[in-house]
C-alpha cells in the first residue's frame, strides 16, 4: 500500500507563494460544450394548480417578485410531484439549458451512485488511487472527497497557482499534499471533486459525457443536457459542469425527495440517497452530506475560508431541507416535510448560500411561507 505524508499547511502556502513568482501568465481558458443528449423527455412534469397544491397564490407572486429583483432567469416550484409554479425572465424559457456550475455536484452524486450500483466501483470507501494511481494519496476515497473532508490541501492560492501553471484538473490534484487526516477538517474543495471525473471514466471505460448520457440524461429524460469542457491552448483541461433545463435540475431534487425513485422505478437505492443526505463528518461540519448541503446542523462552515457560522444554512426553512448551490445562484432545494422541490437559476445573485440570511435563505423562506398552513 502507498503511504501518505501530511504536509504542514505553512509549507504548502510557502511553496505556492514561491511558485507564483515564477509562474507564467494564466493561459486563456474557454468553455466548450459536448454533444447534447437529443432524446425525448420520457417523463415531463405533470402540472397542478398551485392553490389546489396547498400554496397561497399571492405568496408565490411575492416569491416571484423577490426572484426577479435578485436577478433570476428561472424559478420552478414542484409540490407533490407536480409542477405548480414556473416563471422565466431575461429571454429564457422552459426549454433553455442553463449552466449549473456547482449544482452539478448534486447530479454527479447520482452518477456515482449509478456506477456503484452497477459494480464499477466497490464502495464509496474505495480509494481513488485504485483508478488514478498517479495520484499517490491512498487516503482519498469517494466518500471523503464527496464529503469535502478528504484532507487534501486547499487554499485560494493553490487554485491561483493551478491556473497560472496551466494545470489540468488531474494535474492540480497531483500537485497537492495532504494537510489533514480524512474527516478531520471540512473545506469546500473543487480540485478534489474533479479527480472523481477521471476516476469514473477509468472505472467505466466511458468518457464522462457518454457515461452521463447513459446513466443520467436518458433515464431522467434530460433533453438537451450536456457537459461543458474547459479548454486552453494546450488542449482540454477537464470539465466545468452540466448545462440543463431548470426543470431537469428539479428532477435531480425529486429523485432525492422520492428516496431514489423516478417515474415509477427505483433509479437508485434508497439507502444510497440516505448516505448522500447524512453528514459523514458531523464534528467537521454537520451541515454537509455527500455533495449536498444539509439544513439540519446548528452551524455550518463557509466556502473557502471554512468560517464557523452559528446558524442553520437556511434558517427560514425546515431543518430537513437539502440543497445545492452553484456559482451565480444555480439553486435546488428539497424540503421532504413539505413534499417540495424548488429551483432558481440566473446569471448573478446578490449573495450566496453561505451568506447568513442572504438571498438563498430569503428565497427559500419565501417558498416555505407560500405554503398554506
Amino acid at each position: 500500500m502507498k503511504t501518505t505524508t501530511l504536509v504542514p499547511a505553512a509549507f504548502v502556502v510557502a511553496a505556492v507563494a514561491a511558485s507564483a513568482l515564477s509562474a507564467r501568465a494564466q493561459p486563456e481558458r474557454r468553455q466548450v460544450g459536448t454533444e447534447p443528449w437529443a432524446g425525448p423527455d420520457s417523463a415531463p412534469w405533470r402540472t397542478a394548480d398551485a392553490a389546489a397544491s396547498g400554496f397561497d397564490p399571492a405568496g408565490l407572486d411575492r416569491l416571484a417578485a423577490l426572484a426577479e429583483t435578485t436577478h433570476a432567469d428561472a424559478l420552478v416550484v414542484i409540490r407533490h410531484g407536480r409542477l405548480v409554479f414556473e416563471r422565466y425572465w431575461n429571454g429564457r424559457g422552459p426549454d433553455d439549458v442553463q449552466q449549473t456550475y456547482s449544482s452539478t455536484k448534486g447530479a454527479f452524486a447520482l452518477l456515482v451512485g449509478r456506477v456503484l450500483a452497477r459494480g464499477g466501483i466497490s464502495s464509496l470507501d474505495q480509494p481513488i488511487v485504485d483508478f488514478v494511481p498517479e495520484q499517490t494519496r491512498d487516503l482519498l476515497t469517494f466518500r471523503n472527497v464527496m464529503a469535502m473532508a478528504s484532507g487534501l490541501a486547499q487554499w485560494p492560492a493553490l487554485d491561483r497557482a493551478d491556473g497560472e501553471a496551466g494545470r489540468s484538473q488531474l494535474e492540480a490534484v497531483l500537485a497537492r499534499g495532504m494537510t489533514h487526516a480524512p474527516y478531520d477538517y471540512f473545506i469546500y474543495h473543487n480540485a478534489a471533486y474533479r479527480v472523481l471525473f477521471t476516476a469514473l471514466e477509468r472505472a467505466t471505460g466511458l468518457s464522462l459525457p457518454d457515461l452521463t448520457r447513459a446513466e443520467l440524461f436518458e433515464p431522467l429524460g434530460m433533453t438537451g443536457a450536456y457537459w461543458v469542457e474547459i479548454h486552453a491552448d494546450e488542449g482540454r483541461l477537464g470539465y466545468q459542469s452540466i448545462r440543463m433545463r431548470p426543470r431537469d435540475l428539479a428532477k435531480i431534487g425529486q429523485v432525492l425527495l422520492n428516496d431514489g425513485a423516478w417515474n415509477g422505478r427505483q433509479y437508485l437505492p434508497a439507502d444510497y440517497i440516505a448516505r448522500l443526505t447524512t453528514a459523514p463528518a458531523p464534528k467537521a461540519n454537520p451541515s454537509y452530506g455527500l455533495f449536498w448541503h444539509l439544513n439540519a446542523g446548528d452551524h455550518y462552515l463557509s466556502y473557502r475560508e471554512s468560517d464557523f457560522v452559528r446558524s442553520r444554512l437556511l434558517p427560514g426553512t425546515p431543518p430537513d431541507a437539502i440543497a445545492n448551490f452553484g456559482n451565480r445562484g444555480q439553486i435546488v432545494v428539497i424540503v421532504p416535510s413539505l413534499d417540495l422541490v424548488w429551483v432558481r437559476t440566473g446569471r448573478r445573485i446578490p449573495s450566496n448560500i453561505w451568506t447568513p440570511n442572504g438571498t438563498v435563505a430569503q428565497l427559500s423562506a419565501a417558498v416555505v411561507a407560500a405554503v398554506e398552513p
